[in-house]
């Protein structure tokens, strides 16, 4: 009995010295004046790599996830971690040094089979205490990623997104703050099981967007002066065909007013009216519930499908989506003061704080406190 027990934990040793552990983890340290890409470069999984205050502007390299655009930060290993560690005062700022599209681009492929494809994703990713600014397109992108999360991160006038995760898997971007996207501040595309929790987006056009996505729980965010505020959107043409069972909840949207500065007039950002609170635009199974939806000048709340609003995109209509809105609940939110300076575009009887367009099976209204809409009676949930 002794000899066994001998022999299994020599076994248990050999495994532990055999096997990665967190004490084989390194930590890099880099001080303004450093490049953050050389320790990204070192770094192994498990890695920890700290950033001292100051503002970075890398020489940049060409993105693995985006081939043609130019990044100043890539991450392609798994379990990396870039971390901040501002002072008051003295924030760590990575700063679009010219030309650059991205500023951290986390991804090793650009190919959409990474959608099922393991061997092509990236695991374990954290970005956290950092400042992303001034890059063409977004702030923060993360492409088939798994198992990571962004956090407290500040992406501010990123021409395009702020924070962009595409094609991921289970992740979180909480405590962030996003501004001057002319898409999106905070974005979750093509992808499933993710959070976004505890955000500021603020003076973008769209302050926070899921789209053709799944599983996407967007909570506890304020949304506030973009043009529109939470968006869930089905769109064509792209590699995942549906948006289905994502929650919006425990929001502040309000007096999201701002002007469309949409940059591409192709993107579906262009067709958001100015003052739109919450719009679930060909969307299934969305839980919207326990919002404030206040003071956003053509709609609070509104269901519709793919047509609706932007008929020239409908010619033809897009065969590869289904364009209609089904089986969404819009339950137990404060949804007032709203459409009271619709934008010109939008037909005035959408002018209302819960707004639908007829169309679709399912889709249902109940104990919301509301002072308009339209319909004047909306089906209720049973």
């Amino acid at each position: 009995m002794r000899r066994k027990i001998l022999l299994l934990l020599f076994a248990g040793l050999v495994v532990a010295m055999l096997s990665p552990s967190a004490s084989s983890a390194r930590t890099f340290n880099v001080h303004a004046g450093q490049s953050i890409q050389k320790a990204v470069d070192r770094a192994h999984p498990g890695d920890r790599i700290y950033i001292r205050p100051g503002v970075y502007q890398e020489q940049g390299r060409s993105c693995p996830s985006e081939p043609g655009h130019e990044c100043a930060v890539v991450v392609t290993e798994d379990d990396v971690s870039l971390i901040g560690r501002p002072r008051k005062d003295a924030p760590v700022v990575i700063q679009n040094a010219g030309g650059q599209d991205e500023g951290i681009a986390v991804g090793r492929t650009s190919d959409p089979s990474c959608l099922t494809d393991s061997s092509q994703r990236i695991d374990g990713s954290l970005i956290s205490n950092i400042q992303a600014t001034g890059f063409e397109d977004d702030g923060v992108f993360l492409f088939c990623a798994d198992n990571w999360r962004v956090t407290n991160v500040q992406a501010i006038n990123n021409n395009e997104y702020g924070i962009f995760p595409s094609h991921v898997g289970a992740g979180r971007v909480d405590h962030s703050f996003a501004t001057g996207s002319n898409d999106t501040g905070v974005y979750v595309g093509q992808s499933h099981n993710v959070e976004v929790d505890h955000n500021l987006a603020s003076g973008n056009v769209s302050g926070f967007e899921i789209e053709n996505s799944t599983a996407v729980t967007a909570h506890d965010n304020e949304s506030t002066g973009n043009t529109g505020g939470i968006l869930s959107f089905t769109l064509p043409r792209l590699d995942v065909k549906s948006n289905h069972d994502n929650e919006i909840a425990n929001n502040n949207v309000h007096d999201n007013d701002k002007p469309n500065t949409c940059v591409d007039p192709e993107d579906s950002v262009c067709a958001v009216p100015r003052g739109t609170g919450v719009l679930i635009d060909a969307a299934d199974t969305n839980s919207v519930h326990n919002n404030s939806v206040t003071g956003n000048d053509t709609f609070g709340i509104a269901v519709s499908n793919f047509c609706t609003g932007n008929p020239s995109v409908c010619n033809p209509v897009p065969t590869d989506i289904d364009i209609f809105p089904d089986g969404n609940h819009i339950v137990s939110n404060t949804v007032t003061g709203n459409g009271t300076n619709p934008d010109p575009n939008i037909p005035s009887i959408f002018a209302v704080d819960l707004a639908w367009d007829f169309s679709g099976t399912g889709n249902c209204w109940s104990n919301n406190v509301a002072g308009t809409a339209f319909p004047s009676t909306l089906p209720s949930c049973p």
